[in-house]
């Protein structure tokens, strides 16, 4: 009789758990749904005229058509905005993680208070809006002669990126066993050597985070690349052709924004398995 109502509780628990479940599977699906319908709503719209977008936005198209990305194809320029956004994305992304990677290693191998104090002003860069610098930043921009270049660009956000990977890194690299670097140490391995020998592939997960946060960030960025390229034209400019002080072209706008969203989605899914753990281990390890 002991036995059997026992059983009976786990069961009835057991129950309880699994309704649970299904209450936050629906609850999450609900959230997925509603988050999902304005990307639905723009790829329905790039399939249509923009008759029929002033007429219903929210309707099927009655007679899909591919001219909406021709159209932003050959007008937008938008082989060469492709080109210069992968080149500025690459660049960022390749010069962060070194600077980055470095410094936090640094920092979190540097025992002493100073350490903490420049961890403490690297993190307080974090809590200033950036409308605030934007003018200081755009007039040193020019004195220093980085206006109208991608190199310059790249340069610009890596300082405005670090403070955050820095922080991430340093708490990942605080985790690795000192007893690692103490056996390559006495193989003869320099500073450089450990660091890349050992270090390097051990924060791998948190690389990985870093890299996946600047591409989302430099490949949809609009403000940046408008106050300092200029000519040069990145994807999210080249999309200011369709827009107008009186006439919003809305069929070009929603395929152009699938056409430039597609790269960054692709990426995302193909890493996001490395974004949660990474920022985990960083944050909790550190």
């Amino acid at each position: 009789f002991i036995c059997s109502k026992a059983e009976r509780t786990r069961q009835m628990r057991k129950a309880r758990a699994g309704k649970g479940g299904y209450a936050i599977t629906i609850l999450v699906g609900v959230i997925a749904v509603l988050y999902f319908f304005p990307v639905l709503i723009a790829i329905v719209n790039s399939f249509k005229t923009k008759g029929e977008i002033l007429t219903s936005a929210i309707s099927f198209p009655s007679r899909p058509t591919f001219e909406n990305y021709k159209t932003i194809i050959e007008t937008a320029d938008f082989p060469k905005a492709l080109l210069n956004s992968c080149i500025l994305t690459a660049g960022v992304v390749v010069l962060n993680l070194i600077v980055s990677s470095l410094a936090g290693y640094a920092l979190a191998k540097w025992k002493s208070r100073w350490s903490a104090c420049f961890m403490l002003l690297f993190l307080s860069s974090m809590f200033v809006p950036f409308h605030t610098i934007m003018i200081s930043l755009l007039s040193t921009a020019r004195d220093l002669h980085v206006t109208g270049h991608i190199w310059g660009l790249i340069l610009i956000y890596c300082g405005l990126q670090c403070p955050i990977p820095i922080f991430l890194i340093r708490g990942f690299v605080s985790s690795v066993p000192g007893e690692l670097e103490e056996a390559a140490l006495l193989d003869g391995c320099g500073v450089l050597k450990r660091f890349v020998l050992i270090v390097l592939p051990l924060i791998k997960p948190i690389l990985t985070t870093v890299a996946i946060l600047n591409v989302l960030w430099v490949w949809n960025d609009f403000l940046l690349p408008y106050l300092i390229l200029g000519k040069p034209i990145t994807i999210p400019l080249s999309q200011m052709y369709f827009y107008g002080q009186y006439n919003q072209q809305w069929h070009l706008i929603m395929a152009g924004f699938v056409v430039t969203t597609i790269p960054v989605i692709l990426f995302y899914i193909f890493m996001q398995k490395n974004i949660v753990n990474g920022i985990a281990a960083g944050a909790i390890k550190g």
